[in-house]
């Protein structure tokens, strides 16, 4: 008797593979999703991504174009749940890729060779735009979800929380430049009780950057020992002999300049001592005269004929001895952030390539008996 061969079941159709798509992922951004979808789409891991883009971005800023082109081009991921968009075929997704590619590529140099300054101006303006959804995206959390209008919002947001955060850091340093280091201590003390409510109350991430930017000025200012009292702008003075030397030239800001050619200066020493909390000290003195100078500096250069030292907390001693029956100007001076010179003439400060220009000091100091500086 023949076996009974039961009858095969029937096989559900085959699905269909759904093309990839190229998406920028919600569970994997930083700012809008780009490396995300992008390491999704190839099959790799989204860091090598986000590593290939920072290198790109610091070699000539490529990079920064191509990922704004990515946010405004590319569709966000649909949430979980959410019915498909209309199909598109995997031709689509590629075809983006290299048109934003191409964009990039042949339309960068082509800006280059033809236009400058579009060029000029269209890459430090997307770096801009990263830095502002960056930005906040630390303070809030949010990336680009939508489109253009949403990237473009999202980035003037951060650009004006970047603003706000430069003001508080000038603020703070205004502040603690003419508080001294009590109100120095005071705001970071406060500054720090305000981030530690903020983690247990809510808003940390809201109060990170401008906190931050209030501690890094007044620290500044501390550690450079800035004093901004004397007020702000430019003061020349010229005396028109040692009597009318005041006993100290002090500006909170700006550009001091003591002028003695034109006084009548007695024989032996006579000192000089000047303050500025942020800016140039300038002394000009006739060429029969000798110089003897010290400096403190927090951050900057000091320049004394054709003797020049810069960095930071510099200290700076030179004490030549005057000719005998010679005149001696003994100068002192304390610069927060700035420059201290010493020039027979005034001119251009600072050649093209940053340096003091010192074309006019090349004879040294001539009133002098022995010109050899000491620096600390």
């Amino acid at each position: 008797m023949e076996a009974q061969v039961p009858p095969s079941q029937p096989q559900p159709p085959a699905q269909p593979q759904r093309p990839r798509r190229l998406y920028r992922s919600r569970s994997d951004r930083v700012i809008g999703g780009v490396c995300g979808g992008l390491g999704r789409y190839f099959g790799i891991d989204p860091i090598i991504v986000r590593i290939a883009a920072v290198v790109l971005l610091l070699f000539g800023g490529a990079s920064a174009l191509a990922y704004l082109a990515f946010l405004v081009l590319v569709p966000n991921e649909p949430p979980e749940g959410a019915p498909p968009p209309p199909a598109r075929t995997d031709r689509t997704s590629t075809a983006t890729i290299v048109a934003i590619v191409v964009l990039v590529l042949v339309g960068g140099p082509f800006l280059l060779v033809g236009g400058l300054a579009v060029a000029g101006i269209a890459l430090p303006l997307a770096v801009l735009a990263l830095i502002g959804l960056l930005v906040w995206w630390l303070v809030s959390g949010e990336g680009a979800d939508g489109g253009a209008g949403d990237v473009a919002r999202r980035a003037a947001l951060g650009i004006g929380v970047l603003l706000v955060c430069f003001a508080i850091f000038a603020g703070g340093a205004w502040a603690a430049g003419v508080g001294g280091g009590a109100v120095a201590a005071g705001i970071v003390i406060a500054a720090g009780l305000a981030l530690t409510v903020s983690a247990f109350a809510g808003g940390f991430r809201l109060l990170l950057l401008p906190v931050l930017a209030l501690a890094l000025g007044v620290g500044f200012v501390s550690a450079a020992n800035v004093d901004l009292h004397g007020g702000v702008g430019q003061r020349d003075y010229r005396p028109a002999s040692a009597a009318d030397l005041r006993d100290r030239y002090q500006i909170g800001m700006g550009q001091l300049t003591v002028d003695l050619r034109g006084a009548d200066l007695p024989r032996g020493d006579t000192r000089l001592k000047l303050k500025v909390g942020v800016g140039d000290a300038l002394v000009l003195v006739p060429r029969d005269v000798c110089v003897a100078s010290s400096a403190d500096v927090g951050m900057g250069a000091v320049s004394v004929f054709d003797r020049d030292s810069g960095g930071l907390d510099v200290e700076w001693v030179d004490r030549p001895a005057a000719r005998a029956e010679g005149s001696r100007v003994v100068v002192d001076a304390d610069v927060g952030v700035g420059a201290f010179e010493v020039q027979h003439e005034r001119n251009d400060r600072f050649d093209h390539r940053g340096r003091f220009d010192q074309r006019d000091s090349s004879d040294g100091n001539e009133g002098c008996g022995t010109t050899a500086p000491g620096r600390a």
